[in-house]
């Protein structure tokens, strides 16, 4: 028995179990393998986005007479058509296979949900995942393809505080798609599954093995592994760059994390995520406050890392885990490294409790102002992220361990601006505008995973990571605004 999994440019083989199924890596390489399998597990990621699947590769699977599971963009590829073109005045349509009856259109959802599974190989009843698209509207257009799950939503396009059944999976014949992360990882849809193609207990343990094995390998070929060395091969970076991330060879229990805050959306706070992923070094877990996991994706994509419930911190009624939950995760995993990105601008939605703010508070981690440079200039973008750090620290007793410019296009003036910052006490960091930009590369519009990774992981970010200090702070019951009187005061208006 083969069960191949997909591992091509921007798929996502390790972004959760697949039931521990897969038994063989299909690749670029070794394609034309795939029919000799019993099954070909598609994954999700950016497939769409990145034109991953060749001519050759759609053939082999065209032709391809086993079974074919595929989840989330795996499901896409599928499909007949795929409208990407969400936030674009005019439809953008990515060709599918065509080997289900359905066509995407876009919808944002990024729940933990709770799935119906209708009658099918996998069985019925009720399971549970999470969704992680950007365009996720499901039409099947033909009677031949049938509905195989349906997802309880609570958000859907940012709009919270609904119930809704949306249709998210489809199957025909041997061809089957879902929307649904972690479906197979269902212990009853798993057990169904091998049922059905006759695996017997012995059979069984060895796909279990067999899956163990591949789980490493997809692990070491991971592309920050392979960007790593090709900059090894090219120039020795130990040398003069990266100095304080090098550093970071923690013993135990002296884990280091930070939070990067900003000053409004579109900052770059995803960008410089995946940055400090690509340059850091042991084990690192990255998260996001707020329910929007995507912005995440290219960080777990890089360090070939699943996505968990703890990757997502609780504000207000978004996200998945409690700061509480999340903080005894991290204790009880000892990562080396935590990197938690902010959600909007640090101080959004502060007066209903909801800003990443209130929470950096809880948490008690050192903190970064990011404030990018392309809206009000470098100048201005240094005004807000001095205002933000005097405030952070003044009303809210927040570490702030410096200020990152992003996108910046002049030295002298960036040169300038440090001198002032290093005068009174703030590190000062800057990061340059990246030469291509587009919608291959904004992480809520359209994302090409492995562009946006390699763009990440050139630039220069030498910045310091202190230790994590995991007492849960006691919060005062001053509200905002009387914070913000505090604050005003404080510069004798």
């Amino acid at each position: 028995m083969e069960i191949g999994i997909l591992d091509i440019k921007g798929s996502l083989p390790l972004f959760e179990d697949f039931g521990d199924l897969p038994t063989k890596i299909i690749d670029e390489k070794n394609f034309k393998e795939i029919k000799d399998l019993d099954c070909l597990i598609i994954p999700g990621g950016s497939l769409i986005e990145s034109k991953s699947l060749t001519n050759e590769l759609k053939n082999e699977i065209l032709n391809f007479d086993g079974h074919i599971i595929g989840i989330c963009s795996g499901f896409q590829i599928l499909s007949n058509k795929i409208d990407i073109g969400r936030k674009s005045n005019v439809p953008i349509i990515k060709e599918g296979l065509g080997l289900l009856d359905v066509n995407f259109s876009p919808l944002v959802c990024t729940d933990r949900v709770e799935f119906n599974l209708k009658k099918s190989i996998f069985g019925e009843g009720v399971g549970f995942g999470f969704h992680c698209h950007t365009y996720g509207n499901i039409e099947i257009f033909n009677k031949r393809t049938k509905i195989l799950t349906t997802s309880i939503v609570k958000k859907i396009d940012y709009k919270v505080g609904l119930s809704k059944e949306i249709i998210s999976g489809a199957f025909k014949g041997k061809i089957f798609g879902t929307m649904v992360h972690n479906f197979l990882d269902n212990k009853f849809v798993r057990d169904n599954f091998l049922k059905h193609l006759k695996i017997s207990d012995d059979e069984k343990e060895k796909i279990f093995e067999k899956n163990r094995k591949i789980k490493k390998e997809l692990k070491i070929r991971s592309l920050k592994n392979q960007l790593t060395s090709e900059i090894n091969i090219s120039k020795n970076i130990n040398n003069t760059k990266n100095r304080n991330l090098e550093r970071g060879k923690n013993k135990l229990n002296n884990m280091k994390g930070i939070v990067l805050l900003s000053t409004s959306s579109n900052s770059g706070k995803t960008f410089l995520t995946t940055a400090l992923s690509a340059k850091l070094k042991g084990k690192i877990f990255v998260a996001k406050i707020g329910g929007d996991v995507r912005d995440i994706v290219p960080s777990l994509y890089l360090l070939r890392e699943k996505m968990t419930k703890y990757n997502s911190i609780k504000i207000g009624n978004r996200g998945w885990v409690d700061v509480e939950e999340f903080l005894n995760h991290v204790k009880r995993e000892n990562y080396n490294y935590v990197i938690i990105e902010g959600v909007m601008g640090a101080f959004t939605a502060s007066f209903k409790n909801m800003s990443s703010y209130q929470i950096v508070k809880k948490l008690g981690f050192p903190v970064y102002i990011v404030s990018a440079c392309n809206l009000s200039g470098m100048e201005g973008a240094f005004v807000e992220a001095v205002s933000y750090y005097h405030l952070l620290k003044k009303i809210g007793g927040v570490k702030v361990e410096g200020i990152i410019l992003n996108k910046i296009y002049d030295l002298e003036i960036f040169n300038a601006l440090k001198n002032l910052a290093k005068k009174y006490g703030i590190k000062l960091y800057g990061v340059k505008k990246v030469n291509k930009e587009g919608r291959g590369l904004i992480p809520e519009v359209e994302i090409d995973y492995e562009e946006f990774c390699r763009s990440a992981f050139e630039i220069d970010l030498d910045i310091e990571i202190p230790e994590i200090d995991f007492n849960i702070k006691q919060l005062d019951n001053k509200t905002f605004i009387e914070e913000l009187d505090l604050w005003m005061r404080s510069l004798n208006f």
